[in-house]
């Protein structure tokens, strides 16, 4: 379930367990919370402790500005091991303090600066190292903690830990860190493009009446989509957080000063300094994974933290991926690693520092000291261009030439774009369904995306590291867009997707764009697809897709220079394919 419907859900849930709790009193309401947050927290040991008191404070931080924070303690007599979840959402301390106050961790919930119950302006990131500092001092002088804390949450509250990774008190002995990382700007852009399938529907609906919340989706399609120039949309559909989606679709380059701030740089950085364990949670089809993978490789403690890969996108979604082996959970592998690192129990072996990772395809779990393995790269090339907009494209070896010596041309229009067909940067199923998604043949009705397909393969073939697509472009406009999937044709008929990737073609130069571009001359673009472990089965056909838009989950590019949500008339572009190729990351052992 995605988290944004988790909140709409957590709206709902709460209005009838205070009715509950009101009517029948504080038993069954923690039964009801028992039962409500238990599809979410999968398999877990028995609980060892009954819930105790709930302290309520109004910490104060530098500037004056109070933040709401309930404090979760186990019955009987402390001091106890302490967990705190800095939120921006609420509802994280029925997924996260409800059961650990049962499995003897008190538990610290506090909203964040300008969030529900805390005070202040909400400012998306920009004060959780101040802030979350703050917390720290002021909880180490609590006197029911044990001197031996930690930090969790997913997402925002992932961003949250990493915000103060580079001054955690000596009493911080871990981090859990789940589907984020520090690098704002990673989950804003790709290639160039402004992901409005993650940070567009995300700035639309965290200030909405819980009442109004199932209606996000549909406002951001029909106000927020459709807005041309895409600054001029109604800054009333957003509500708080008007100024940073306006500031965040004002900024497409890296390199802007925007995102040279000291707030930025030190919160994309802080990972460089962290000096305790890590216990990491990435998601195989999320949008921070790409980022997660880098910075993992970089933590000063690598040697003592562990990554856990899980299938699925950012709300844990596996879409029409089949996973059936549940030997690995989020939160049992974080009660284990806290009671290892917080009480000095012994860490299972599953969870000793090293990558633990699900296996795509193959459905199972593997523990690697790193990742990804060896491989042996193999190229395929394009071939029977001409004939690529229906599905007649070719992936050839390299001792099958194309002997036709063709090209390729479609027409890019931005008014009605290529759409999602899942990946890693949608947030709402009900929009565009996100994960591994069994797309079927629609790529090959359209004339504007073109489809290269392979030979079945003749046995099964492990997939581990970046997939690679090589193509020589050419295009009428001076600034434009190309975009890739590979999926995988089962002999069943299902396809589905692996990675998909999208790049500009630019006048602008520099931030990792293609090389400045003149209209109608030839261009060599680059992606390399973020890592992925992936099994073919074999009889399965690779099929490679190449257009120019991919929405909503990222805006359609106008085809013009300049700042993209500055424009309102988007111009049709020719585009032309001359050749490329595929390179797939081949593990010598399958199995």
């Amino acid at each position: 379930m995605a988290w944004r419907t988790l909140a709409k859900w957590s709206a709902i849930f709460l209005g009838i367990c205070m009715l509950i709790l009101v009517v029948f009193g504080s038993r069954i309401f923690e039964h009801v919370i028992e039962r409500g947050v238990a599809p979410y927290l999968g398999d877990k040991p028995a609980y060892t402790h009954e819930a105790g008191r709930t302290l309520n404070f109004r910490v104060k931080m530098k500037d004056g500005i109070a933040l709401a924070t309930e404090v979760f303690l186990p019955e009987g007599e402390g001091p106890w091991p302490t967990v705190l979840v800095r939120d921006a959402y609420s509802f994280n301390k029925y997924l996260f303090c409800h059961p650990l106050v049962r499995y003897g961790f008190a538990c610290v919930h506090q909203d964040v600066r300008g969030r529900f119950g805390s005070e202040g302006k909400w400012q998306p990131f920009i004060n959780e190292a101040e802030d979350g500092q703050a917390t720290l001092d002021w909880l180490v002088d609590q006197d029911w903690q044990d001197g031996n804390l930690a930090m969790i949450g997913f997402s925002y509250l992932a961003v949250s830990q990493w915000a103060v990774a580079d001054r955690l008190p000596p009493e911080v002995k871990t981090i859990i860190p789940m589907l984020g990382h520090g690098d704002v700007y990673d989950i804003v852009y790709r290639g160039g493009h402004f992901a409005q399938g993650v940070t567009g529907l995300w700035s639309t609906e965290l200030f909405m009446p819980a009442g109004e919340q199932d209606n996000a989706a549909e406002i951001w399609q029909t106000k927020v989509l459709p807005a041309r120039p895409a600054l001029d949309v109604d800054p009333a559909l957003f509500g708080a957080a008007w100024p940073a989606y306006r500031d965040f679709i004002s900024h497409p380059l890296r390199s802007d000063l925007y995102w040279q701030t000291p707030d930025y740089h030190q919160l994309r950085t802080a990972h460089h300094r962290v000096n305790v364990p890590v216990l990491w949670v990435a998601g195989w089809h999320d949008f921070f994974l790409d980022g997660t993978l880098k910075r993992f490789s970089e933590l000063p403690t690598r040697a003592q933290s562990t990554l856990l890969i899980q299938p699925g996108e950012h709300a844990g979604q596996t879409g029409d991926l089949v996973v059936n082996d549940q030997s690995v959970q989020y939160f049992s592998s974080a009660l284990s690693w806290l009671d290892h690192h917080l009480r000095g129990k012994p860490l299972p072996d599953q969870l000793a520092p090293g990558i633990l990772h699900y296996r795509n395809g193959v459905d199972r779990w593997s523990k690697a000291p790193a990742w990804p393995p060896a491989s042996e790269p193999i190229k395929l090339e394009l071939a029977k261009l001409n004939k690529s907009s229906n599905c007649g494209g070719k992936l050839a070896t390299l001792d099958q030439p194309d002997s036709e010596q063709s090209v390729a041309k479609f027409i890019y229009e931005p008014r009605s774009p290529a759409p999602t067909l899942g990946g890693a940067y949608m947030l709402n199923a009900s929009v565009a369904r996100s994960a591994v998604v069994s797309q079927g043949h629609a790529a090959c009705e359209r004339a504007d995306i073109l489809s290269f397909l392979s030979a079945p393969s003749s046995k099964e073939r492990r997939l581990a590291g970046s997939i690679n697509v090589a193509l020589d472009v050419s295009s009428d406009a001076r600034d434009t867009a190309f975009f890739v999937r590979v999926s995988e044709i089962r002999d069943d008929g299902k396809v589905l997707n692996i990675r998909d990737d999208i790049l500009a073609l630019s006048a602008r130069e520099g931030d990792g764009l293609a090389t400045k571009y003149e209209p109608g001359t030839r261009a060599a673009l680059m992606f390399k697809m973020v890592p992925i472990d992936w099994t073919l089965r074999a009889g399965s056909r690779i099929r490679l897709d190449i257009s120019s838009s991919n929405a909503p989950a990222f805006s359609a590019h106008f085809n013009q220079t300049g700042l993209w949500s500055a424009h309102a008339d988007p111009i049709v572009a020719t585009q032309m394919v001359y050749g490329g190729s595929l390179e797939l990351p081949v593990v010598a052992q399958a199995r």
